[in-house]
């Protein structure tokens, strides 16, 4: 079993959150990006039966959430060999069922304590979740997971790092394929957090979590309903905020070479930073490239692999 160096903080209820439609803002200028070139709309199938729209005012009817904490939707299936057993595995989580084929039942071991699962034929797993889901023979429903608050997450960071702290803030990135890669970077690296927009961001389920393998269920994954708000609030407490962006002349690894609590913050492929965020940054920072704007050339970088570099680059300073 997988344990969190966060798993000693008690559970916090929080307040369901929204999930938007996988949209964008575009405030791209005219000068080249260090990573992304269009923005992907690709979501997780099935979505949460309890999500909602993507009006961001609360009802007069609901209770405020606190800012970073809680968890995403309603219960949502995990599929996947690594990512149902890290589920299953998890103290935290809550299953509500188990689903598996024969064949798989022969193959994969069941953690202890696992609910007894129903044994079903492929095509009724392909059913639920999709035709064109590699479910690898077993799905889990199971609720969300909930964290700490970000700011709970970033002040006891401090004594466990030394004072080298890492977060991971995502700028409305809706490819739940590049949000599940970036979950191994930051289990890979030791990301405190990984902070995400409540809309306009991928369910912490499906695709998300079978690209993760098992990372889902380790790393801190904070919602909150402003980035910018978020940015400033982790600024207040000492942290120092880079923003990727290719129209500067700050390198990477200039602008990490400090040390310290690095916050780095990651836009959309294609529109990039939002206006706002990128304003709330300290300070903008660019992946050095050799290819030039020309056809046939790289353009620009997959934010996932732009987020790995960006990390390796965090640690590395």
């Amino acid at each position: 079993m997988t344990s969190s160096r966060n798993s000693g903080f008690q559970r916090k209820t929080g307040k369901k959150t929204r999930q938007g439609p996988n949209s964008s803002a575009s405030d791209s200028g005219p000068r080249k990006k260090a990573y992304g070139m269009r923005s992907h709309g690709a979501t997780s199938k099935p979505r949460s039966p309890k999500s909602r729209g993507n009006d961001d005012s609360p009802r007069s009817d609901q209770k405020p959430r606190r800012s970073g904490a809680g968890r995403e939707g309603g219960a949502g299936w995990i599929w996947g060999t690594h990512a149902a057993l890290a589920a299953l595995s998890n103290p935290r989580r809550t299953i509500h069922e188990v689903l598996i084929t024969e064949g798989a039942r022969g193959r994969i071991q069941l953690p202890q304590g696992s609910p007894t699962p129903k044994v079903v034929i492929p095509s009724a797993l392909s059913k639920i979740l999709g035709s064109d889901t590699a479910h690898q023979g077993i799905a889990v429903k199971a609720a969300p997971l909930e964290w700490p608050s970000l700011e709970m997450l970033a002040e006891s960071d401090f004594e466990e790092t030394n004072g080298n702290g890492l977060i991971l803030v995502l700028d409305q990135i809706t490819d739940p394929h590049n949000v599940g890669a970036m979950l191994r970077l930051a289990s890979a690296f030791g990301v405190t957090a990984l902070v995400m927009q409540t809309r306009k961001s991928p369910p912490l389920s499906g695709a998300l979590a079978k690209v993760a393998v098992g990372c889902l269920e380790t790393v801190p994954v904070c919602q909150e309903t402003n980035i910018s708000n978020a940015i400033q609030s982790l600024q207040r407490i000492g942290w120092i905020v880079t923003g990727l962006a290719g129209e500067t002349n700050l390198t990477l690894s200039q602008a990490l070479s400090g040390g310290g609590r690095q916050v780095i913050v990651m836009g959309a492929e294609g529109p990039g930073l939002r206006d706002r965020v990128r304003k709330n940054c300290d300070q903008l920072a660019k992946i050095p490239m050799m290819s030039q704007d020309v056809p046939g050339q790289a353009e620009s970088l997959n934010v996932a692999t732009a987020a790995g570099i960006a990390l390796y680059e965090a640690r590395r300073g």
